[in-house]
């Protein structure tokens, strides 16, 4: 993260702005004064420059703010520079012909949270409600495990301070039966979840590494859980790991090429 001398205020204040829009939906100026804590006056005119540029849209009639249609342009061109992904599409559409299951791909973005990076979908399949961008708990199903398995014990032991937390009746709370989980995963590469995340789901997860060992992305098959056993379970892992391999490998050549 960049020290306080090398931001410009102007800027983290409109992001912030941003921010708030992103995570709350359209709303009126009151609620994004009292989201971000900025003044009155500075969160006036940060949404009028913006909606300027198209990066906020205004409506008149409800007097609402919503993020505008020139982050659309911008999120597209920033997901086409985006490699890595563009590489892991490529590669994960030919595994999804061979699954029964929805792919999902998460990024980390704070100590205890995943966001959504991307989804391939096929009709019949599991479907993805949450949207790219949107956040879900580091401790959820085997996503979270397929980042916390390379994570430093000591901040894994930060993470793992107030205990696990349930999501369903069948999610696994017992820390130390957690830490057994996590090195299963370092041990064959990808992680399972029966319905531990979402009732009904199960979910098989392999991390992507770069050159140096560290997770970048974690990809996903997700799937009804009567047609994911422990059986199937282990050929969506074996397939995985063979991908995600693949994906760190070209991802890391194209790197040195490119430097």
């Amino acid at each position: 993260m960049a020290d306080d001398k090398d931001r410009a205020p102007a800027v983290t204040r409109a992001f912030t702005v941003l921010d708030a829009l992103a995570q709350r939906g359209p709303s009126v100026l009151a609620d994004i004064i009292e989201t971000t804590g900025i003044n009155k006056s500075t969160v006036f005119y940060i949404l009028r420059t913006l909606t300027n540029l198209e990066v906020v849209d205004y409506d008149e009639r409800t007097r609402t703010y919503r993020l505008g249609p020139a982050l659309l342009e911008l999120g597209a061109a920033a997901s086409s520079q985006f490699g890595e992904l563009s590489l892991a599409r490529r590669y994960l559409s030919e595994l999804l012909e061979k699954l029964q299951a929805t792919i999902v791909i998460y990024r980390r973005v704070s100590a205890e949270e995943i966001s959504l990076l991307d989804k391939l979908e096929r009709p019949n399949r599991v479907r993805i409600t949450l949207q790219p961008g949107e956040r879900i708990p580091i401790q959820g199903g085997s996503f979270g495990r397929a980042f916390l398995a390379y994570e430093s014990p000591e901040s894994l032991e930060v993470i793992l301070r107030h205990g696990l937390q349930a999501f369903t009746p069948k999610s696994l709370t017992d820390v130390e039966a957690f830490r057994k989980e996590l090195g299963l995963v370092r041990e064959r590469g990808w992680t399972v979840d029966h319905e531990g995340y979402a009732l009904g789901i199960s979910t098989v997860a392999a991390p992507v590494f770069d050159a140096e060992g560290r997770v970048t992305l974690v990809v996903a098959a997700v799937g009804f859980s009567n047609l994911i056993d422990d059986e199937t379970a282990a050929e969506y892992g074996a397939e995985l790991r063979r991908v995600c391999d693949r994906i760190g490998e070209v991802s890391v050549q194209s790197r040195r090429l490119s430097s």
